[in-house]
Order: structure tokens, then C-alpha cells, then sequence
């Protein structure tokens, strides 16, 4: 979109003024006249067709506007994903499943952790914290530790300083 003012005027003989209301073919020059008298600027909405199709807007307002939708696109929504362990697992799986968790942490998501334990498993609990505090180790993170009599924690990515950390200047 371009605002069109006294001075780009010329390049059009008749536009379609369209807004709140308003579809006619005017002249350019009325156009400006129209968009000056309230105030607000007269943008080129398709200047391809004929005639060129204009609108009067506030452009500062139009601008901030896309500013802030296009800032509330790019916040990253949290999903928390959960990753599934049972206690007897080989060390290549293990590795494999370190790997999808670090992903999901790199893109900010959170991620639950749980170990599944079955039959005489349910025995020795203490097989499945030493999982967990193995598992949490390995991965850069924040962790937390759920309490009860299955082995779950949630973790979640650490928030990277932006700034450098101040240093004494002689």
C-alpha cells in the first residue's frame, strides 16, 4: 500500500474511492481534497485496475497495526509434548529419545517425561527415578519433579540471555 498525496496525484486521472460507505469514481484531485479535509491520508489500495482503487485512512494507524499482528504471530506458543520410558531401555533407544526431547526443547516446547513400569517393575520405583535423574542430566534444562508412584517430570527449555553480561571497562 502507498499513500498518495498532492505531489503523486498526477499519475491518475479518476480513481474508485471506496471505504466506509463510499464506492464511486471520482477524480483524483477530489479524492486528496476529500482525504485532507478529514484529516487522514488517501492510500492506493490496487493501482492495476482501471480505475486505480483508493481508500481514506489513517496510514500511521494501518501501519502500526500490521506492526502488531505480524509481532503476535511470531510469539512461539508452548505445547508440552510427552515422551514415554519404561525402565529396560537399551542404550540406542534411550539416545534416540534424548535426541526428539532436545528438539522439542530447542523449538520451546515443554516435555513430560513418564516411565512406565509394569509387573515386578513396580518393586524397585527406585529403577525409574534413576531414569529420570539420568534422563534430566543429560538434557539442558529446567526440571520438575512430580511426586507420587509414577516416575513423571516436566521439563522446560531455559530462556537464553539476549544481552552480553557486563564486563569492567578500565
Amino acid at each position: 500500500m502507498e499513500v498518495i498525496g498532492r505531489s503523486g496525484a498526477h499519475r491518475f486521472n479518476k480513481v474508485r474511492l471506496v471505504g466506509e460507505g463510499v464506492n464511486e469514481i471520482t477524480t483524483i484531485q477530489e479524492a486528496v481534497r476529500q482525504a485532507e479535509d478529514l484529516g487522514l491520508d488517501l492510500i492506493l489500495v490496487s493501482g492495476e485496475v482501471t480505475p486505480p482503487v483508493v481508500r481514506i485512512e489513517d496510514f500511521k494507524k494501518l501501519e502500526y497495526e500490521k506492526k502488531k499482528a505480524k509481532k503476535a504471530n511470531k510469539q512461539a506458543v508452548s505445547t508440552l509434548k510427552e515422551v514415554q520410558f519404561k525402565v529396560n531401555i537399551s542404550e540406542h533407544d534411550l539416545a534416540t529419545k534424548l535426541d526428539r526431547i532436545r528438539k522439542f526443547l530447542e523449538r520451546g516446547d515443554k516435555v513430560k517425561i513418564s516411565v512406565k513400569l509394569k509387573g515386578r517393575e513396580r518393586e524397585n520405583p527406585e529403577r525409574a527415578f534413576e531414569l529420570l535423574q539420568r534422563v534430566c542430566t543429560s538434557v539442558e534444562c529446567k526440571v520438575n519433579l512430580i511426586p507420587g508412584p509414577i516416575a513423571i517430570s516436566i521439563l522446560e527449555p531455559i530462556k537464553k540471555m539476549t544481552k552480553k553480561p557486563l564486563t569492567k571497562q578500565e
